[in-house]
């Protein structure tokens, strides 16, 4: 393999790593607008949040 392959072959397992390593002990990643129907486009345009069935989520203005 050429020296490019190793350095993306390398970037590519940190990446992984860090992934893995973020879901299984830091917790995941917070993502209040999967709570909302729209898409996060459309929150972010018209600052609607219409919940899913199920989640329990604070909305702040």
């Amino acid at each position: 393999m050429s020296r490019n392959m190793w350095i993306l072959a390398a970037v590519l397992l940190v990446i992984v790593f860090a992934t893995i390593y973020q879901e299984e002990i830091g917790g995941g990643i917070d993502r209040p607008w999967a709570a909302c129907k729209e898409s996060m486009v459309q929150q972010w345009l018209s600052g609607d949040c219409t919940p899913r069935e199920g989640s329990q989520i604070k909305i702040q203005p």
